[in-house]
């Protein structure tokens, strides 16, 4: 049951859950929601686009075989970070180990922040040292690039005059290509273009002269047949374009001359280029680009001692904003310390310490001044004494398991007045108690429950005797496998059941008689709740 609720409330699943031989393990859970819980599930219900009804919340989870798993709340897919603040809203589970968590050494301060509903003021010391860290990180990378820079700066300052001595222009490199190859095949281009010059305009028979004369001899044939007058533009474009190919021939090859020297300086220039671009392993452009860089570290170098004030200025106020939000949050903290110290001590009393003294002790953290911690400047420890003119002490160090598993249920009993979880599901909460203890602790649940729906799972009679309602949690074997089964307990069948939790499978009718007392005579339901 508390692994069925634990999946409904986003806990991590295990493959192992789901029976041998099935596909999946499917759990499903209705809340009925009214009040301060049902307007904070609908603000949640908003803010991630889900259905509500304002009322009821149907949770389904399923776990295949696989491991992977699937939820959806109210027939709308989500997520397992979803769930879980879902879960926060709806149900509170307190596992039959939970207790140990008090031994942490967090778990003080832990404890008081949420008593007191410290998370803003938390959150505020969380962004403070956010921003000090970063400004801590800022300085020292500053520092570390100053360590280097005077080496540094003469690599850059070298690199800058070539590139201010190179000049290097955009597109340059394609350009110098195309000339190169040009005057490196002067010959052959000149007797080239003057072959095909000759053809067109020099020869025995120029092309553009046997053109003109064609478009003559055409013009004089239209004039004769009209269908003809649509070649002769044609014909005129083709003697005009040889005559201008021609001409530009005769250009090109009037300015064509082999000139050594300009080839040579042509090559030089991108040698230069290509020897640039190799030794600092970057293009034209991103030589360019990579010189204004260089500007701004420089400058950045040369004014290193200005750079080094404003980062040592950022550092020292973010570390005041950092030690005032510390203080604030500590001072914070002492006050809910007075307070909820004698609150939880309060809270013992029915739980069978009534001498009993808890108290939240706040002190300064070791080396918070060197290394803030995430928590704040503080620390705070619980301490307990169980026994009147005993000074209380660390937790940790004097209470017994059954003396834990009490102060938890304390402590459950005033975060859930802050809270209000609706939904209380305690796990074997009397571990390590008996006799009278366990019957105060039962008590307590039972005065819990006026206001908050509770589910205890217990092999203690004389806290299960306490119950309005009672299930009974069992396995059996049918076809070879193991079904578990969860039944209602109603009637004399209760007086059964205790009967056989007093005195185990040989219930007598003296065990009858002391579960009706465990009863007191209280009138037995016998309708679900």
């Amino acid at each position: 049951m508390v692994q069925a609720v634990n999946l409904l409330v986003g806990e991590k699943g295990d493959a192992d859950a789901v029976r041998e031989g099935a596909a999946a393990a499917v759990v499903e859970g209705e809340f009925r929601l009214a009040g301060e819980v049902a307007r904070r599930v609908g603000e949640l219900f908003r803010e991630t686009g889900l259905e509500f009804d304002g009322e009821t919340v149907i949770i389904r989870r399923e776990l295949t075989s696989a491991g992977r798993s699937r939820a959806s709340v109210n027939q709308s897919p989500a997520t397992l970070a979803v769930l879980k603040r879902l879960g926060d809203a709806l149900a509170d589970l307190h596992g039959q180990h939970e207790h140990q968590s008090l031994l942490r050494p967090e778990a003080g301060l832990m404890t008081l922040d949420r008593l007191a509903g410290l998370e803003a003021e938390r959150a505020r010391y969380g962004e403070a040292l956010a921003a000090w860290r970063e400004a801590a990180a800022g300085l020292e990378r500053l520092e570390g690039s100053l360590a280097t820079f005077t080496e540094r700066s003469d690599y850059l300052r070298h690199a800058a005059r070539e590139l201010d001595e190179a000049r290097l222009v955009e597109g340059e490199a394609e350009r110098l290509e195309g000339e190169s190859a040009r005057l490196a095949h002067a010959d052959r281009l000149r007797v080239l273009a003057g072959e095909a010059l000759a053809r067109l305009a020099l020869g025995e028979s120029p092309a553009a002269d046997a053109l003109a004369a064609a478009e003559h001899a055409l013009t004089q044939a239209a004039g004769l047949d009209p269908t003809l007058e649509e070649t002769v533009p044609m014909l005129r474009e083709a003697r005009i374009a040889a005559t201008e190919t021609a001409r530009a021939l005769e250009a090109y090859v009037a300015g064509l001359e082999a000139d050594p020297e300009a080839l040579e300086s042509i090559e030089a220039r991108r040698e230069l280029i290509a020897r640039l671009t190799r030794k600092y392993r970057r293009d034209v452009p991103a030589l360019i680009a990579w010189r204004a860089q260089i500007e701004q570290e420089l400058a950045v170098g040369d004014d290193a001692g200005a750079a080094l004030e404003q980062a040592r200025a950022r550092v020292t106020a973010a570390q005041r904003a950092l030690r005032a939000t510390g203080e604030a949050l500590s001072r914070r903290r002492a006050a809910a310390a007075a307070e909820w110290g004698p609150r939880v001590t309060k809270e013992l009393r029915p739980l069978g310490l009534a001498q009993a003294r808890i108290e939240f002790a706040v002190s300064q953290a070791e080396g918070h001044d060197a290394r803030p911690a995430a928590h704040g400047l503080d620390q705070v420890a619980l301490r307990f004494t169980a026994n009147p003119g005993e000074s209380p002490r660390v937790l940790q160090k004097i209470a017994s398991g059954g003396e834990l598993s009490r102060v938890m249920l304390a402590l459950k009993s005033v975060l859930q007045e802050q809270d209000r979880v609706d939904l209380l599901l305690f796990d074997e909460v009397d571990s390590g108690i008996g006799g009278a203890v366990a019957h105060a602790v039962g008590e307590r649940l039972r005065r819990l429950s006026r206001h908050r729906q509770i589910v205890c799972v217990t092999h203690l009679p004389m806290i299960a005797a306490l119950a309005t309602h009672h299930l009974r949690v069992t396995k059996q074997v049918s076809g070879g496998r193991t079904v578990a089964r969860v039944d209602p307990v109603e009637g004399e069948a209760r007086v059964a059941e205790l009967a056989r939790m007093l005195a185990g499978e040989r219930a007598t009718e003296t065990t009858r008689r002391q579960a009706r007392e465990l009863l007191g005579g209280r009138p037995v339901p016998t309708s679900e709740p």
